[in-house]
Formats: structure tokens, sequence, C-alpha cells
């Protein structure tokens, strides 16, 4: 077997208690890498199309990738993977950490769970095997309650768990997989799948290692990586404030949405210091890096004392600080923590509750619905006290929470009387919080890509928009292209974008991988494994994993035409003020020609056949298909 893999991938059916083993092909892997590339091709093989999402026959898969665990820079993440509920098609969502890394150190890949416990259980996983065990006393813990009631009862702080608070358990289709008492696989749902299994918790303990080939060129690339990123001011930016400093600088140029993607720009929230620059790492008592980062962007805050103290807990990202601040008009920045923490604990998806209390806010401000509505809770804009209120009945499903726990597209289908005109989502899901007016290849992204609306996802597609690109390779160089130019931007969009899967799939950050231009991605992947893959190979890598992708979109049933912008997101009609006046974009004239140059019809979403042949997905694509 390569360098860098276990081996070994472990197959779990809840519903009968089986548990059994299947050794890694190492064609296989090279084929699909690792990650969402290798979760793609177990689902679509073994997985029918038009399944519950929610029921036995969807299968939630934790898979790493062969730079998991291993000492090259950031190579802690692992990647959730199942049919979303939220989306109805392919769901994927990332985590750091140190779950990642542990369950290599245990010997294993990968872990697929299908079924439904016939009650509440937890999976505790080894060098030694797996065993499925009773979880009925940790039900209705909340995330880090769970973690530290397992670390001691099993009587091992060392142990890594990866759970879900009650928001899962109570299947809201915006809940996450939570590991690290605050690192987060947060979007597509996958939580809720994870809580219709009864499945509570995995506990990995490891004490192996992941072999590399070549640990000297390993060590040197680390190196020459961590000395060269010094001299990147965005990497710089994330060590002292990591993701939620530069919100002040966001919000002025345009970047950031305000008040649920109405406005933008600094006059339309004129109090966004409050929340950004030193002011998020006031609480901050210690830095907290994943797995293997240099970078160590996170942190370990407290608020002592104040309207909301919060115990220790994760530092919030940016998309975090955005969703509950300015897309609210909130500039409470201790409720901001309170509410980060509250996610945490419960298991929402962070971008997802604050978009859907936007919303809420929105069609208060309309009259849509009334404290009669709520239960006396008055959504005005920037009511921090009422977020927080609103919060708790979501985590709870109680009243009003009840019909936001689901996401904007549920809750204003609920709602009726015209609030789909003010529910922000692509695809079902919320998008991040970067305005496709500023970038139009984040739009391009939220809404080509098939998780819709994801951020990180979208990022690749960006670098056209500023003549970069998404490695430090010729063959992925972008330039001559203007930030508003939307015709033969295609190819150059799908090789970083079919770039960045390889990087997903191997198992380190988006971050540096695309962000810094200096990260060796290729030549850590062949140092690792032993390989001899070059960049062509590893575009046309990405291409076969982002075209299966898409094929679980095809199958079941979703097409271009269902995968849309909302208008206001695309500047119909255009702001009349701020950084972003006058700009309408042409998203569809970029995610047409990105689908041609990825060989898929612009029309259908469908992969030609010409596309199937060279990826050499004709055959899975023929059965998967039909199954």
């Amino acid at each position: 077997m390569a360098g860098g893999y276990a081996g070994k991938i472990g197959f779990v059916n809840l519903s009968k208690g089986e548990i059994k083993e299947q050794a890694l092909d190492e064609k296989l892997a090279r084929d699909f890498i690792g990650g969402h590339g290798l979760g793609a091709r177990i689902l679509f093989e073994r997985q029918k199309g038009g399944i519950d999402p929610l029921g036995p026959e969807n299968i939630l898969g934790f898979v790493t990738g062969p730079l998991t665990g291993t000492p090259v820079p950031t190579g802690g993440r692992y990647v959730v993977v199942c049919k979303s509920p939220l989306t109805g098609g392919w769901g994927d969502a990332n985590s750091g950490g140190f779950f990642g890394p542990e369950l290599k150190f245990a010997g294993w890949d990968a872990l697929f769970i299908s079924g439904i416990a016939p009650k509440p259980s937890y999976l505790m996983v080894t060098n030694a095997g797996i065993e499925i065990r009773n979880a009925a006393h940790l039900w209705g813990k909340d995330a880090i309650e769970t973690e530290e009631a397992l670390a001691k009862e099993i009587g091992d702080p060392r142990v890594r768990v990866a759970c879900i608070g009650p928001a899962s358990e109570k299947l809201s289709l915006i809940s996450g997989v939570c590991n690290d008492k605050g690192r987060y696989a947060g979007r597509s749902g996958v939580g809720a799948v994870m809580g219709s299994k009864r499945l509570k918790a995995i506990v990995v303990r490891g004490k192996g290692k992941v072999a590399a080939t070549d640990s000297a060129t390993i060590k040197k690339l680390s190196q020459e990586f961590t000395r060269k990123m010094k001299e990147v001011g965005f990497i710089q930016g994330l060590i002292k404030y990591g993701t939620c400093g530069n919100t002040v600088a966001v919000v002025g140029s345009g970047v950031s949405p305000v008040k649920n993607w109405r406005l933008t720009g600094a006059e339309s929230f004129p109090t966004v210091e409050k929340i950004g620059g030193d002011n998020v790492i006031v609480y901050e008592t210690k830095k907290y890096g994943c797995f293997s980062c240099p970078i160590r962007c996170g942190g370990i805050t407290t608020v002592p004392s104040g309207k909301y103290p919060v115990a220790e807990t994760h530092k919030p990202e940016y998309e975090t600080v955005a969703a509950f601040g300015n897309m609210c008009l909130n500039d409470d920045l201790d409720a901001i923590f309170k509410l980060n923490d509250m996610c945490n604990r419960s298991g929402l998806d962070t971008i997802s509750a604050g978009s859907v209390l936007a919303f809420a806010m929105e069609c208060y401000e309309h009259g849509l619905i009334t404290k009669a509505d709520t239960g006396g809770i008055d959504l005005t804009w920037g009511n921090s006290k009422a977020m927080i209120a609103m919060t708790e009945k979501m985590e709870r499903r109680e009243g009003f929470g009840d019909v936001l726990a689901d996401g904007v597209r549920v809750a204003a289908r609920k709602i009726g009387r015209g609030a789909e005109k003010f529910a922000m989502h692509v695809g079902g899901q919320e998008p991040g919080l970067h305005n496709a007016t500023f970038f139009p290849g984040r739009g391009t992204g939220f809404v080509a890509d098939p998780t819709p609306g994801r951020h990180t996802a979208a990022a690749p597609y960006t670098r056209c928009d500023v003549n970069a690109a998404a490695g430090p390779y010729k063959e992925l160089q972008s330039s001559g292209f203007e930030k508003y130019q939307y015709t033969g931007k295609g190819p150059a969009a799908a090789a970083n974008v079919n770039y960045w899967q390889v990087g997903a799939s191997a198992g380190v950050c988006l971050m540096p991988v695309v962000f810094s231009g200096c990260y060796p991605l290729i030549e850590l992947i062949n140092a690792v494994t032993g390989w001899d893959m070059t960049v062509a190979e590893a575009i046309a890598t990405g291409t076969r994993i982002q075209t299966l992708r898409q094929l679980f979109n095809v199958r079941e049933g979703i097409t271009p035409a269902d995968v849309r912008l909302p208008d206001r997101m695309a500047g119909i009609p255009p702001q009349s003020s701020g950084p972003l006046e006058g700009i309408t974009i042409d998203i569809d004239t970029l995610t047409r020609e990105y689908r041609q140059a990825m060989g898929w019809d612009p029309k259908t979403g469908r992969p030609t056949d010409a596309c199937l042949s060279k990826t050499g997905l004709g055959g899975l694509a023929k059965s998967g298909m039909t199954c």
C-alpha cells in the first residue's frame, strides 16, 4: 500500500449490528485520493439514488486523506460525506482538529455507517477493531459535555471524539458534527444524518503511526513552506487574528453582506469596528492549532463576565461573526461569542443559523411574522437578546424555533405569504458570506459546485477574479482576466477547482493550499505516498472527483435550473449605494462556461459521454445511474 494510507476501511450497519473490514485498493486510492473523493466513489457505488437522506439507506462516511496524520503542514483534515438532507444531493463537510489523524493512527482510512441503531449508540474505534456501544446515557447532552463524558467513561483523556449535540438529535437540517470541542464538519446537514442513525458519537484511540515514503523530503518541503508563508500577508493575518480578524475590512470593501444580503459597505453597518480587529481576540486565552499546522489560526476563548459569560470554547470564525453580526445588524460581540458557543454545543451550523435569523428578522420587519408567531420574541434588526432567545428555541425545536431549525428554504415554505423572496439560499443551503457581486467567482462556485452555497468550495473559482492561481504551478496560472469579465474564464476556473479537489481529498487545509501561492501540494503527496503524480495527473484526478460528485446530483434529479443564485445576490436590481453600487453580475454565462469546461451539459448538468470516457467514470456511471 502507498505511504500515507492505513490500508483499511470499516463498514458498520447499525440496524444489523454488523461490522466489516475491507482492504483499501491502491488503484482506488490513487484514482480518488481520499476525503470526499473516496467518499463519493464508495457512496455512488453502494447507495441507490432517490433514498431518504434521513433513512437507513443513507451512508454516513468519515473519510481521511493520505496527508491526514502526517507531518505535512495542515495535515489534520477529514471529511464527513452523505446524501444531504438539506439540498437533496451530494453532501460533504470538512473539519480540522485531531479526530482525523487519530482515525489514521487507529489504522483506518475511513468509516462508512449505514442503518439506524435500535437505541442511541456510539462507536469505539481502535487498532483492534470497531465496537458498537450504548449511548442512551449521553443522548440529550451537548457536544462538549459528550466529549468530556466519553473521555471520563473510557478513562483516557487522549481519546478523540466526533459527536452530535441536541440540534442534530432533533434532526435539524442545518446541524453538523463536532470534534475537539468546537471544530466542526458543519455544512450539508451531516449532523442530522448522524442523529437520524441514533449515532451519538465516534470515539477513536490510535496507537499507530502513518507511514510516509520519504520523510526527509517531507521535512524539507515543510520547512520551506513555513519559511515562505512568513512573507504572505494573508497568512500572517490568520496567525494573529484567525479568520475573523478582517471583518471590518471585508464589510467596508463590500465583500461581506449586510442585513440579509441587502446592503454592503461601512455606511450600512457603521459600528462594525465593535466586532472586528483586536476586539475579536480580547477574550483569547491561548492559540489553537489543528494537527501539524504551523499557522494555528484558531483560539481558545473565555468570556469571564458580563451579560453573556462563556466558559472555555473555540473562538468564532469569520463566517460566524458575519452571520451573527453584519447579517443581522448586530454589533454586540459578547452576544456573538455566546451564540457561537451555543451552536458549538448544540450542533447548529453557524452560517445557516445566522442566516436563518437574518431571514426571520426581514420577515418580521415586513410583517410576515409577528410576536404572536415568535412567542413574544422581538426579532428586530440588531436585537442580540432576541437572537439568543430564538437560537435556544431552534436548538430545541420549540415554537417558532421549529420553523427555523431546517434553514431558510424550509422556513420560507412554512411561513408562505411571499417569504421566499427573503430566503437567501442556493439549492437549499445558506451560502457562505462572500458577495458574488464583489467576487463573481464566488457566485460561480455557489451555483455550479455539487455542494451549493459553500464558501470553501467556491474559493478556487475566485482565483481568476484576482489574476491568481490555486497553486504554485504553471498549469494553474490565471492571468489576463478582469474581475467583471464573464467570458473566457471557464477553463482556468475548472483547472483551479479540480486541483483543489485533490488537496481537499488529500486531507489538508484550504487556506494555505489555495491562497498562499507557495504550498507544494503535489511534491508533498508524492513524498508521502511514493507516487510520481504530475500536476496534469492531479488536475485530471480532481476532474474525476468533481465529476463523480456531479453525477451523484444528476442521479438525484438535480439540474442547473434547481440551483440558482438569488436575484439579490446577483445584483438584481443593483444596489443604489455603497461599494457595489450599480453592479449586476452575469452568473449564467460564468456557470455555463464552467460547466462546458468541465464537460457537463449546461442545461442538464449531466457529464457528457466524452467527459465520462476521459475521467474513466463511464462504467461506474452506467451501473450507478440504473441501480
